[in-house]
C-alpha cells in the first residue's frame, strides 16, 4: 500500500483543513453562548458541529485519503458510505453537543463523548470499508480499537474545551489539537487496513476519489463561508439591537404621561 502517493504535502493540507473547521466551529460556539434566544443559540451549535464533524474530520479525511493507493489493483469507493459518512460526522456532533449542555456536569460530558467518539470512528470505519480493490480488505482489530479510543480522547477534550473557549487564542489552540487528533485518528486506523490483491479476482466497481472532490470542495467552502460571514456580522447585529433596545427605553422614559 501507498500511503502519500501525491506527496507528504496531503498531510499539511488535511491539518489545515481540519484546523479550519475546529476553529471556525469552536467560534459558532463561543458565539452561541453570547445568543440571547434558545432558538439562535441552536443555529449556531448546529453550524458549529456541521464545521467540527464535516469540516473538521470528515472533510481531513477525505483529504488524506487522496494519497492513498493500492499496488496493482484499481481503487474504487462505495457511492453511498462516501456520501454518508459526511453526514453522520457532523450529526454525531451535534447531537453530542446537545447532550453537553452549556455546564459542565461530568456524567454528561463522559456520555456525551462516548457518543461523539463512537459516531466518529463509525465514520471512519465507513471510509475504510467503503474501499473496494481487486481482491479483498480487511480491518485489523488492534488499528480499529485504537481508533475508537483517540475519537473518545478527541472528543473528550473537544466537548470540554468547548465549555471554556471565550478568546481567539485560545480557539486557535483548541484548533491546532484538534486538527492533531484527527489526523492521528485516520492514519492510526490506515495503517491498519490490510489488502490482498487477486489478479484473478473482478474488477472492483464503485467510483473514483476525485469524483467526489468537486462537491466535497464546494459544501466544504460553503460550510466555513457562511458561518465565518455570520461571525464577522454578529457583533454589528447585537449593537444595532442593544441600540434599539436603549432607544425604545429611552422613548418609554420621555413619553408623557396620559391626561384623563
Amino acid at each position: 500500500m501507498i500511503y502519500f502517493s501525491m506527496g507528504y504535502w496531503v498531510i499539511a493540507l488535511a491539518l489545515i483543513v481540519s484546523f479550519a473547521g475546529a476553529a471556525c466551529g469552536l467560534a459558532c460556539i463561543r458565539q452561541s453562548t453570547k445568543s440571547v434566544t434558545q432558538r439562535f443559540r441552536l443555529v449556531w451549535q448546529f453550524v458549529a458541529a456541521v464545521s467540527i464533524g464535516g469540516v473538521g474530520v470528515a472533510m481531513p479525511i477525505f483529504v488524506s485519503m487522496l494519497g492513498f493507493d493500492v499496488k496493482g489493483s484499481p481503487l474504487r469507493y462505495d457511492n453511498v458510505s462516501i456520501t454518508l459518512f459526511s453526514v453522520l460526522a457532523a450529526t454525531t456532533v451535534f447531537l453530542a453537543m446537545l447532550i453537553n449542555g452549556r455546564r459542565l456536569v461530568w456524567w454528561r460530558l463522559l456520555v456525551a463523548a462516548g457518543v461523539m467518539a463512537f459516531g466518529l470512528g463509525d465514520v471512519h470505519q465507513l471510509l475504510l470499508n467503503a474501499i473496494h480493490i481487486q481482491g479483498t480488505v480487511e480491518l485489523s482489530l488492534v488499528s480499529t480499537v485504537a481508533v475508537y479510543v483517540i475519537a473518545f480522547v478527541l472528543s473528550a477534550l473537544t466537548l470540554w474545551f468547548s465549555l471554556w473557549v471565550s478568546s481567539v487564542p485560545l480557539v486557535l489552540a483548541g484548533a491546532l489539537v484538534y486538527a492533531i487528533l484527527v489526523t492521528g485518528m485516520h492514519y492510526a486506523g490506515l495503517t491498519g487496513l490490510q489488502v490482498h490483491v487477486e489478479p484473478s479476482a473482478a474488477t472492483p466497481r464503485g467510483a473514483v476519489l476525485f469524483d467526489f472532490f468537486v462537491p466535497f470542495f464546494i459544501i466544504g467552502t460553503l460550510s466555513l463561508a457562511i458561518p465565518i460571514t455570520a461571525i464577522l456580522v454578529a457583533p454589528d447585529r447585537r449593537a444595532a439591537r442593544a441600540a434599539g433596545s436603549q432607544a425604545e427605553d429611552t422613548l418609554g422614559l420621555r413619553r408623557p404621561e396620559s391626561v384623563h
